[in-house]
């Protein structure tokens, strides 16, 4: 098939890889359909070549924004459709007569979504959710699905250097988290479905739906609203670090994480038989030292490098105490809950050295990160965000209470063995 045009659904198109990769398509001259819950923040739009909107609300509709360029550009569509991947009607609807499908909708990535009290929800969403998607492109006929998979279907805390798509997938009940489990069932359902036809009439066969999937590093950048300002939220009481050794990680900027869906999805549609199947690592390929990463963000909002370095297992045994405070606190009432400061499977992240090869996405993709490591633009808008305000960031004052509490009582209990 050719790709001078695709006809490309994003699900998930209202979250930051999704929105950024369909704008990054409809630039490149493809009509882009963004299907989500949630509209993409507005804040997004106004840094992109997006000017004006126009919402349509017919009688029994979803509701749907078509987004228009400046000046002559793309004459194809760019728009958003409000609707849930748990509704299979919704889902064919959007995938009729399109080409292509990007699934990166998912739920249970970090914070409080990781806690044990979300975990039928990561279920539902990242496993149902999938099965929803994959039974739509084959009853509508859609030639390709790129799932956006994680570096977790392998990962479940051990040592990793410089490991390839060959290694095998975690032991799914050995996960300290739930949507690492899912998402290596919901990848292995996307990759197994590589090949199958699912025909309406048999008089007018279709081609089978090829799928691939990109297990993506921790995903920054400006306008990233889930770690970033998280992170920024925590500097106050950020005076310590740790991890087992000089530990190196991989993350991916937003601008490759866009390359690699926009490459994956034209060259899937245009050579099938080139990645139908395969699951590919997506990082900006240079491990780093996860503090190492977060120093300039740091130093840039004028707080001072951590020289303190705890022992892991004191980071393990305070990770678990908010984990048993945060269930606690669930089950006297739904308000008392919060969002933790670390959760295990991000000491795991952060903490064990775990990188990947990009060689495999080079090669079938043409898949070439640049500017490495680099969240300079994300640095400069939370230093100007600071400026504007005239304070130090905010705390988030109940997560990081009880969090510094429970670290101060282990320290006290230590002292005194």
């Amino acid at each position: 098939m050719k790709t001078d045009s695709l006809n490309v659904i994003i699900v998930g198109g209202g979250g930051y890889i999704g929105f950024h990769t369909g704008l990054s398509l409809w630039e490149r001259g493809h009509k882009v359909t963004l299907f989500d819950i949630i509209e993409p923040n507005r804040i997004w739009i106004s840094r992109s070549s997006i000017f004006t909107q126009t919402t349509k609300s017919a009688p029994d509709t979803p509701r749907t924004i078509v987004y228009y360029g400046n000046g002559e550009g793309n004459r194809n569509q760019l728009k958003f459709i409000e609707g849930s991947l748990l509704d299979p009607d919704a889902l064919s609807a959007a995938f009729f007569e399109a080409d292509c499908v990007i699934h990166c909708a998912s739920y249970g990535m970090s914070g409080k979504e990781q806690m044990p009290t979300e975990w039928t929800k990561t279920e539902l969403v990242n496993v149902r959710g999938t099965e929803n998607i994959l039974k739509a492109c084959l009853s509508e006929g859609v030639c390709g699905l790129v799932y956006t998979s994680t570096y977790n279907v392998v990962f479940g805390g051990q040592e990793i250097i410089d490991g390839d798509e060959s290694l095998p997938y975690f032991p799914l009940h050995q996960h300290v988290d739930h949507y690492s489990r899912t998402k290596a069932i919901a990848e292995q359902f996307v990759l197994l479905t590589d090949g199958l036809c699912q025909n309406k009439n048999k008089n007018a066969p279709r081609a089978p739906l090829r799928t691939c999937a990109l297990r993506l590093a921790g995903v920054m950048g400006l306008g990233e609203t889930r770690h970033l300002p998280r992170i920024v939220k925590s500097l106050d009481l950020m005076k310590f670090r740790y991890g087992y050794g000089d530990s190196l990680v991989q993350f991916v900027t937003l601008k490759n994480v866009v390359q690699a869906h926009v490459k994956a999805a034209e060259r899937l549609l245009s050579h099938p038989d080139s990645l139908g199947g395969h699951a590919y690592f997506i990082s900006d390929g240079v491990p780093i030292n996860n503090f190492e990463f977060f120093r300039p963000l740091m130093q840039g909002l004028g707080y001072t490098y951590p020289n303190i370095v705890l022992p892991m297992w004191l980071i393990w045994l305070m990770v678990y105490l908010i984990q048993f405070t945060h269930s606690l606190c669930s089950k006297i009432h739904p308000s008392l809950t919060f969002t933790p400061m670390l959760t295990p499977a991000e000491v795991y992240k952060t903490g064990v050295t775990h990188y990947f090869s990009c060689q495999k996405a080079r090669m079938h993709f043409g898949y070439y990160p640049e500017n490495p490591n680099d969240i300079s633009d994300a640095i400069q808008y939370f230093k100007e965000d600071k400026e504007k305000s005239g304070k130090k960031t905010e705390i988030n004052s109940l997560t990081n209470i009880i969090s510094v509490c429970i670290v101060f009582i282990i320290v006290i209990f230590l002292l005194f063995l």
